[in-house]
């Protein structure tokens, strides 16, 4: 079975033909728990660093300081599995001081995960993280192997970058607007957005490139190939 993880959301298995993916993992942090000897996984997809302004009992794994603990507890209550056995793994959370994270929340995010991790005693492994990519995880149950997809980002878009994605001569960061117009479309002037001159439907993404290697620490996954 394939669990597919959302913004925000989690997937526990203790099947092991299943496979847990979540997909672009950007100043989002992914987080995957594992047990060798229960052969569990867990992964949740941190979007923000603070639940204290929010309603964290609705979903506590969209939130850095408390979706560790909330992880934990599922994957102990599931599958029996002990505290001091899990193997933690952190993906994601680009590097703030680029244009695609002017807020810094991937920062944010990576400290507030791991201060979470400190105050449960619990060691993890930073795998994958900070950096200009985007990341896509897919994680296989049976083995405990993770393979991160990595795309570059398109500086000041938030989305990966695809050939002919162009900005039109004097356009920011964001869409061009014709003059006179809020968010227009060919046709139907004042709604919809233009597309630059090469730009399709959607955002492809390119340049991606799985890595591959193993951990050179004792604990954490390994990633890898599909098994």
């Amino acid at each position: 079975m394939e669990h597919i993880v959302g913004i925000g959301g989690f997937a526990v298995s203790g099947d092991g033909p299943d496979v847990i993916k979540t997909f672009a993992l950007s100043t989002c942090v992914g987080m995957v728990f594992y047990s060798l000897r229960k052969r569990c996984m867990g992964m949740a997809h941190i979007q923000l660093p603070n639940s204290r302004a929010a309603h964290a009992e609705d979903k506590p794994s969209r939130f850095a300081d408390v979706a560790p603990k909330f992880l934990l507890d599922q994957m102990i209550s599931k599958f029996g599995m002990t505290k001091g056995e899990v193997l933690i793994s952190l993906y994601g959370g680009i590097d703030g001081r680029g244009e695609t994270d002017c807020f810094r929340i991937g920062e944010k995010n990576l400290a507030t995960v791991k201060a979470a991790f400190k105050a449960l005693g619990l060691v993890y492994n930073e795998v994958d993280t900070g950096g200009c990519d985007s990341r896509t995880l897919v994680a296989y149950v049976g083995t405990g192997v993770v393979e991160v997809i990595k795309r570059p980002m398109a500086p000041g878009l938030g989305v990966t970058a695809r050939p002919g994605m162009a900005r039109p001569p004097g356009a920011g960061a964001g869409m061009a607007r014709p003059p006179g117009a809020g968010m227009a479309r060919p046709g139907a002037p004042g709604t919809g957005f233009t597309r630059p001159p090469g730009m399709g439907g959607g955002f492809m993404n390119t340049g991606a490139a799985s890595a591959q290697r193993p951990l050179d620490r004792p604990m954490g996954i390994v990633l890898g190939k599909k098994p």
